[in-house]
């Protein structure tokens, strides 16, 4: 019998299924703080829980992580994982320390969808979207790996980016119950300023449904030309950049967000010269947003480059002149194809030591 994974389940889910076996709402109100609070792996760690219950409850039930086929450790410290869930699909996430915060970008599907000319990612097809087991389960993993990394400055998770494979709107219903755990002050508890969701341009209600969690939006505009920008992603066919901006302005009066962020990936001879920046600011003047640009990160057998360091800091006094507010993320764990755009998420290999 397959076993239902309890990683994804809030306190009604649990009662719920906890009633099909015999267990009481009670049960399962002593239950929850296990597994979403002090995130055990076994149910042989619940010592409040009588002995019967917990020979029970693996019967039906499973906390189990998914499977780590890959390991990988950045110059950087940043660590890359690859995940593999029971039915064999596979997909990565990327945990990224720094003085101040630990940041863990998240998938939200197996492959993708969107076809983005510059993403790695997008090269896959699209398998399917992950539960919201699954999602957490990316949390739970990193949340246990934190004991073993030794030279943190802090050891927890503070922020979260939905930012690895797949696009995050098109998987709304499970992001949304993940979300919904995530941002439980009786859960897991995590700032509503801590958590960003990006994406590629998904202007339908489910981004507005989005804002009553009051998280942060990031959207990947890459450039303000929509005849480009179709070139780029096929998703601006259907919604272009006015239609984009107007969904981000609804956003930011229905979350009250300080501001909407505009991710802009530099393309060397496509999207970086003076009159793409005066026409970037043009377009964003009046909006609360800041603007995040940055040098795109090669894969194997994309047929563009980056922009110059030069280039980029022309690019950037432009748009600093015209009152945009705006920095150069720094790249994170490229030299493990864990960057922004890198992830790709197939293939087994033998994982290096982390330390």
């Amino acid at each position: 019998m397959k076993k239902e994974s309890l990683l994804g389940a809030d306190s009604a889910d649990l009662e719920r299924k906890f009633a099909q076996i015999g267990l009481t709402k009670l049960d399962a109100k002593r239950v929850l703080p296990w597994i979403h609070v002090k995130c055990v792996s076994s149910f042989d760690l619940m010592t409040d829980m009588p002995h019967k219950i917990r020979l029970l409850l693996p019967e039906y039930f499973s906390l189990e992580r998914p499977l780590c086929r890959n390991l990988q450790k950045s110059s950087d410290g940043t660590l890359k994982a690859l995940l593999e869930f029971p039915d064999g699909h596979q997909i990565e996430t990327v945990f990224i320390p720094d003085e101040k915060r630990n940041t863990v970008c998240l998938s939200t599907q197996v492959g993708c969808a969107m076809g983005c000319k510059f993403c790695n990612t997008g090269r896959q097809s699209f398998v399917r979207n992950l539960s919201c087991a699954e999602i957490m389960a990316q949390v739970f993993f990193w949340k246990d790996m934190l004991p073993m990394l030794k030279e943190l400055s802090h050891p927890h998770l503070s922020n979260l980016v939905f930012m690895g494979m797949g696009e995050p709107l098109l998987n709304a219903e499970n992001l949304f119950q993940a979300l919904e755990l995530l941002l439980d002050t009786k859960k897991h508890n995590f700032s509503r300023n801590k958590i960003t969701v990006s994406t590629s341009g998904i202007a339908t209600n489910d981004l507005q449904q989005m804002a009553k969690f009051g998280i942060k939006l990031a959207i990947s505009l890459h450039t303000a030309n929509d005849a480009k920008r179709s070139e780029l992603m096929p998703i601006n066919g259907k919604y272009n950049i006015d239609a984009l901006l107007n969904a981000a302005q609804e956003y930011l009066k229905r979350s009250n967000t300080e501001h909407v962020t505009f991710e802009y990936l530099l393309l060397a001879g496509i999207n970086d010269s003076d009159a793409d920046a005066r026409q970037l600011a043009k377009l964003l003047s009046g909006i609360r947003c800041k603007v995040n640009l940055i040098i795109f990160n090669s894969w194997s057998g994309s047929t563009f480059s980056g922009s110059s360091r030069m280039r980029a800091d022309a690019f950037l006094s432009l748009l600093l002149a015209k009152g945009i507010r705006t920095v150069i993320r720094k790249s994170r764990g490229s030299d493990i194809s864990a960057a922004c755009g890198q992830l790709k998420g197939a293939g087994e290999f033998i994982a290096p030591r982390i330390s």
